[in-house]
């Protein structure tokens, strides 16, 4: 029993580093196409989409505008010119517990840790259960390092743990925290 405990928490951390990689490494590719649009669609307000996201374990609210891509199971949501996106990850717990805001900002480093140049800040605690955690990294396109900037929500609800991460660009960093204001009020348990 064990055994296969340690093996689903390898798969569910590699699967969700190729998550992380993944929004990381193709940012560039549709803001190099549509540069004036970009410009456009970053001064632009954010909101969410009529549709939402739901599976088995959560749903979440879709910025309009915004790109909805599965990567090996796991929803990530992108923004047009390719430099904000999203994505929840879910970290099932043994029991009822309530966790300490350490220990959920314990869990969100881990699960993320090994992003490329990943440096987590300081975490705030939202209300009981529930946490935020900057964060900051790099990315590295074609021997070209770029910063990158993020936050991550860290949610308790039952037994589970809730991750919602957004990551950005310079280009949006400005935008993270209303992105974060308008997708945490739409995070939910299923």
């Amino acid at each position: 029993m064990k055994k296969w405990r340690l093996i689903s928490i390898g798969l569910l951390t590699a699967l969700t580093l190729f998550i992380f990689n993944y929004i990381v490494g193709n940012w560039h590719q549709i803001s190099l196409l549509k540069p004036a649009q970009a410009e456009d669609i970053t001064n632009a307000l954010i909101a969410l989409s009529s549709r939402s996201y739901k599976d088995s374990k959560f749903e979440i609210g879709i910025i309009e505008g915004y790109q909805q891509k599965i990567i090996a199971g796991v929803p990530v949501f992108e923004s047009p010119e390719g430099n904000l996106a999203y994505t929840v990850v879910v970290k099932p717990q043994v029991n009822l517990q309530q966790l300490d805001n350490q220990t959920l900002a314990i869990i969100a480093i881990n699960e993320f840790a090994r992003g490329e140049g990943f440096q987590p800040q300081e975490f705030q605690i939202i209300k009981p259960g529930e946490i935020t955690l900057p964060w900051s990294g790099s990315l590295t396109i074609n021997n070209n390092t770029q910063p990158i900037s993020g936050i991550i929500l860290a949610r308790q609800i039952d037994r589970n743990v809730f991750l919602l991460l957004i990551s950005a660009t310079e280009a949006k960093t400005e935008k993270i925290t209303q992105v974060l204001q308008i997708l945490s009020s739409s995070l939910k348990a299923v």
